[in-house]
C-alpha cells in the first residue's frame, strides 16, 4: 500500500458519503487549537472549504468541540455530550499542549487518549463506529516545552498507531515549511502558542492529505 492509499485508509467511510453527496457527519474534538482560539477563522474553516472543493456534492456538517484550556482529563469529562451523542461519521483528537502545561504525566495522557479513542469507536452502541484521526499540535516558540510538548506528540502517534486510527502530524507539517525557509512566528500569533490562519491553514492541507 503507498502512503496516499495508507492515509486514505482512515477515511474510507466517510470519503464514500462525501464522494455520493449523503451527509457526512464531523466532530473536531480538542483544545483551543481546535476551538480556533483567537481567529476569525480556525482549520474547520479552511477544512471545510476543502471538502468542498474536493467534493462538490458533498454534504458536509461539521460540529466543533475545542474548549480552550482543555486536557486530556476535560476531554474524558465531555466526551459523551460533545461527541457520541452527534453520532458522527468522523471525529478529530486533538489534545497535549495543556496536558504538558498542566504536568500531566506521559503515561496518564495516553492512558485518557486510549480511552477516548475506545469510547469514541464503540460509537452510541448501534452499528460501526466513526472514523477517527488524532492530530498533534503546532511547534511551540519556546524551545524547552518545545522538546517536552513532543513527547505528547509521540504519544498521540503511537496510540493511532496501537488502535488503527489516522495520525495526523501537523508538526511535522510545519516543520517542513520552516524547513523550506517560511519563518515559523509567521504561522503564530504574536506572543501566544497558537496558529495565526496560515498555521491553521496548514493543518487544513494536512488533514486533506486523508480525502
Amino acid at each position: 500500500m503507498g502512503e496516499a492509499e495508507l492515509y486514505r485508509s482512515f477515511t474510507r467511510r466517510t470519503r464514500a458519503l462525501l464522494g455520493e453527496g449523503e451527509e457526512a457527519r464531523i466532530v473536531l474534538f480538542g483544545d483551543s487549537i481546535t476551538a480556533g482560539f483567537a481567529v476569525r477563522r480556525g482549520f474547520d474553516h479552511f477544512w471545510l472549504s476543502m471538502l468542498k472543493e474536493t467534493y462538490p456534492k458533498a454534504a458536509v456538517a461539521m460540529r466543533n468541540q475545542g474548549a480552550c484550556g482543555a486536557t486530556s482529563f476535560d476531554g474524558l469529562a465531555r466526551l459523551d455530550g460533545s461527541v457520541v451523542a452527534h453520532n458522527p461519521d468522523l471525529v478529530t483528537v486533538n489534545f497535549g499542549i495543556n496536558d504538558m502545561y498542566s504536568g500531566i504525566r506521559l503515561g496518564e495522557f495516553k492512558g485518557n487518549l486510549i480511552e477516548i479513542v475506545e469510547r469514541i469507536l464503540e460509537g452510541p452502541g448501534s452499528g460501526s463506529g466513526p472514523e477517527l484521526l488524532l492530530l498533534s499540535s503546532e511547534p511551540l516558540m519556546t524551545p524547552k516545552f518545545d522538546r517536552i510538548v513532543l513527547g505528547y506528540y509521540q504519544v498521540l502517534e503511537d496510540v493511532a498507531e496501537e488502535m488503527g486510527v489516522g495520525f495526523v502530524d501537523v508538526y511535522g507539517a510545519w516543520m517542513r515549511r520552516v524547513a523550506e525557509g517560511v519563518p515559523l512566528d509567521s504561522l503564530i500569533l504574536p506572543g501566544l502558542d497558537h496558529p495565526n490562519e496560515l498555521g491553521y491553514r496548514i493543518i487544513a492541507e494536512e488533514l486533506m492529505r486523508f480525502f
